[in-house]
């Protein structure tokens, strides 16, 4: 059992208090096995932080978080920056983008009414050749993270967990277990595909914030 916070951001995207020095410290005080880094729109914002992980033996993947047209994307296991893919393209059509490069396309806590980048709510039921579904955030209330994990049961895909944390008191709230060890991107992306993972919440270090994010001790999808 392999638990990797998908969903992190830090101070070198512009938009988190998390000091890259507090981020492998502090992954391992709530008992993270890995974390993958996803600054906005940049893999190579967080290039420092791979470093810090390789020097410390914790392993520290690297992802982007990309905002298309209608939400938001975690992409994972592709090296790319703003200069690679423009903001705000239709989101099907970065979905075929990262998949046709190896990469995996994941849209982002999908039922966020108060994102400021827009609602994509029942639209994601229109994507296609979807891998998987953020259906567990940790910075949303339990109903939206529910109306995720339904729309994952509908488009009959698998679903994943993060913390999307913008804080060190966030981090590790949420993450996905995997059930094999997962060092870098490329085996991130490959049990991604595989189908062997589900999103968890972690119960022993925030048990007392678990019902207001996620009602359900266990996820069917």
């Amino acid at each position: 059992m392999f638990k990797i916070d998908l969903h992190v951001h830090t101070a070198l995207g512009g938009d988190s208090i998390i000091k890259p020095e507090e981020l492998i410290p502090g992954c391992r005080q709530v008992g993270l096995d890995a974390v993958c880094v996803t600054e906005h729109h940049s893999f190579f914002l967080s290039s420092p932080l791979k470093k810090l992980g390789v020097k410390t033996g914790f392993p520290v993947l690297q992802g982007l978080e990309y905002r298309a047209m209608e939400g938001h994307l975690l992409i994972y296991g592709l090296k790319v920056g703003e200069a690679d893919l423009i903001k705000g393209m239709p989101m099907q059509w970065v979905v075929d983008w990262a998949h046709k490069r190896g990469g995996v396309a994941v849209p982002a806590h999908p039922y966020q009414k108060h994102n400021f980048n827009g609602y994509l709510g029942e639209k994601v039921l229109a994507i296609q050749n979807l891998t998987a579904l953020e259906t567990l955030n940790a910075s949303l209330l339990a109903v939206e993270n529910q109306q995720a994990r339904e729309a994952a049961l509908r488009l009959g895909i698998k679903a994943i967990g993060g913390s999307d944390a913008h804080g060190p008191t966030v981090l590790g709230r949420a993450y996905t277990l995997f059930f094999e060890p997962i060092r870098t991107e490329a085996e991130l992306v490959q049990a991604l595909r595989s189908g062997n993972y589900q999103p968890s919440w972690n119960n022993e270090f925030y048990p007392d914030e678990r019902l207001r994010h996620w009602p359900e001790p266990g996820n069917p999808a």
